[in-house]
């Protein structure tokens, strides 16, 4: 039986869940993709994905990226920026959001030297909430993506995951919960995802083998069709397959893939 399948949850939870389109988050092909742009591109357009999440720009520029990823019919709801870009450059944020066709910026982390306190983590959350506000007079919305550090305890209990929901507003901040570090935070991704409903607006989809590491969907422990049905029911607006470390990336995504196109007619991706 699948590991952290979800405790007890109603039939109600998911009800009616939303369609949706494959996506990737392409930091899963971030070597491919620097070595030969064109033809990862196209197999991952092969592999039947219709929506990426950027990281980075892959040694290219904004426009020269976006033809690329418009000539494979790879559509761009999201982009990751970086916390000091969301700091200091906001600016020139907007204007890569705007290139792609984005709405969602999504910060992917926190240097160590930036959150070691919950102080510095009340200051992290101010500064996202100012990005925040700022992104949404563009008409975009900003996210933050979890790993497992936002779930270690501060002395007295809390987290930095209990900080940023409770000192930040979804209206402005918004979740990216990364699924397989919700796990290795301790935490079950089903629950996460059910408690958070309102905040949660995007979803990295990743397994975890039973060495810890990221492995395939379907390969691991994690009970992905239940998370993908309580990430659809909660009203997730992009899931986006990740896998951080693979030896053939190009066959795990398409592996990945093929094992979110067997769950059930309702959960299932649809790829128009």
């Amino acid at each position: 039986m699948p590991l952290l399948a979800g405790l007890g949850l109603s039939r109600e939870i998911f009800a009616q869940p939303h369609q949706w389109l494959p996506g990737l988050q392409l930091f899963t092909v971030r070597d491919s993709l620097a070595a030969d742009p064109d033809g990862t591109l196209r197999r991952v357009a092969d592999a039947g994905y219709r929506e990426v999440e950027l990281a980075g720009l892959a040694g290219m520029t904004a426009t020269a990226f976006h033809e690329r990823l418009k000539h494979h019919g790879l559509a761009v709801p999201s982009i990751h920026a970086g916390y000091d870009s969301l700091h200091r450059e906001l600016d020139g944020v907007v204007r890569e959001a705007f290139a792609f066709g984005a709405s969602f910026v999504v910060c992917p982390s926190i240097d160590v030297e930036e959150r070691r306190t919950a102080d510095d983590w009340k200051r992290v959350c101010r500064t996202l909430v100012q990005a925040g506000r700022t992104l949404r007079s563009h008409g975009l919305a900003l996210a933050y993506h979890n790993h497992d550090y936002e779930f270690a305890p501060f002395a007295d209990g809390a987290t930095p995951f209990d900080l940023l929901l409770r000192e930040t507003d979804p209206e402005d901040v918004k979740l990216e919960l990364d699924v397989y570090w919700v796990a290795k935070g301790g935490l079950d991704p089903v629950r996460c995802l059910r408690d958070n409903a309102g905040k949660i607006a995007l979803v990295h989809l990743k397994d975890m083998g039973r060495n810890g590491e990221t492995v395939e969907l379907g390969a691991g422990v994690l009970a992905i069709e239940q998370i993908v049905r309580a990430a659809l029911a909660i009203g997730t607006k992009h899931l986006f397959v990740e896998q951080d470390d693979s030896a053939d990336p190009l066959r795990s995504i398409a592996t990945s893939l093929k094992f979110l196109e067997g769950l059930p007619p309702d959960v299932r991706p649809r790829p128009t």
